[in-house]
């Protein structure tokens, strides 16, 4: 941080002093999922790059570019993706009836799933008619803190297409109004097929209700398939539908399950027999590293220390990975090592005894 202090102060004082500016932008807004869509993510040629030995900053390419290095597809995700493009091209094309919904759910990774769908639906689409400033194939929401109202689920999607929901800025009063209406002719018009709904584990029981008469109405109005995603969303979205099915029947004892295909994403195993799920994951990580000390293959190492550490998530593997990575990049060690991943906090569950 000292560093980051000095060259902060040192480039206030000095006005010629150039920064390369770097902030993700929202993918919960039109304009921040278009760029994740477009965005080709490769890995930066050595050639290229600040020399061996040179000191970087934060922002420089080989930093940034191993704060989010390019995705593995793991068995779930890719078989993932492949059901999801099976059931979204037969709902592309069905005229009449209720588009079939999807529900990813499991452990750690269900939103990277969720939002590879979206890239990969919409990249298909962009094949075939040149994309403008109003065409909205896929639209991405958070489920809000509260959602017990139409208006309440209004305002992500609105927040999405950046649509002023407050009555009356200049005089600042900043109550929401309902945006309902608007959104739906908004996706109406921008021609919206696909919605990714994340967090749906943030659906309160006594919100259910509201929540599925929501998402039905903008189906029956709408021509779009919904995918859910979120811990233990299958049970969440099955009583969400059976509440809004059965509205003001009496309650049996049946076990009501929809028909709705599920997704699910598994930590990947490591046991005999079961290695080389785990072990094609990390040559994937293995192949995509930008260091200059990195032997290929040489993750493969640690292979069973990195499934300790992680439990075979792949976003603790994820996260484990780049730090390590950026870390050997600023200590000019330019390799993962045994030493650096050991440094990393990450996926370790002994720090309170390294206190005591």
């Amino acid at each position: 941080m000292d560093k980051l202090d000095i060259a902060q102060r040192a480039g206030a004082t000095d006005s010629t002093h150039q920064f390369l500016h770097y902030e993700p932008e929202l993918l919960t807004e039109r304009d921040g999922f278009n760029a994740f869509v477009r965005r080709e993510r490769k890995k930066p040629a050595l050639a290229d790059c600040a020399p061996l030995g040179t000191e970087v900053t934060d922002t420089d390419p080989r930093m940034i570019y191993h704060g989010e290095m390019i995705p593995v597809m793991t068995p779930d995700v890719a078989q993932g993706i492949k059901d999801a493009r099976r059931t979204l091209r037969t709902n592309r094309f069905r005229p009449l009836g209720k588009r079939m919904s999807m529900i990813i759910d499991g452990c750690a990774g269900k939103s990277v799933l969720l939002l590879q769908i979206g890239r990969a639906y919409q990249g298909l689409l962009e094949t075939e008619r040149r994309p403008d400033s109003v065409w909205t194939p896929v639209v991405h929401i958070n489920v809000p803190p509260r959602c017990e109202s139409n208006l309440d689920w209004s305002l992500p999607f609105a927040d999405f297409f950046r649509m002023d929901h407050t009555l009356n800025i200049e005089k600042r009063n900043y109550r929401s109004t309902d945006m309902t209406e608007p959104v739906v002719h908004h996706m109406k018009e921008s021609r919206t097929s696909l919605i990714l709904i994340d967090g749906v584990d943030r659906i309160h029981d006594s919100e259910l209700s509201t929540a599925f008469d929501y998402f039905d109405s903008l189906q029956a109005r709408l021509r779009v398939s919904i995918i859910y995603c979120g811990r233990d969303a299958t049970d969440i979205v099955n009583e969400g539908l059976r509440r809004h099915g059965r509205s003001g029947r009496p309650h049996t004892s049946e076990q009501f399950r929809s028909n709705l295909p599920v997704m699910t994403i598994k930590p990947i195993p490591f046991r005999k027999g079961l290695e080389e799920g785990w072990r094609s994951v990390l040559k994937a990580y293995d192949k995509n590293f930008a260091l200059y000390n990195h032997v290929p293959e040489s993750l493969l190492d640690f292979e069973q220390l990195l499934h300790e550490r992680t439990g075979g998530y792949m976003d603790t593997l994820d996260q484990l990975l780049c730090q390590t990575a950026q870390q050997a990049i600023e200590d000019g060690t330019e390799a993962i090592t045994e030493e650096g991943l050991n440094d990393m906090i990450v996926g370790r569950q002994d720090s309170e005894d390294d206190w005591t």
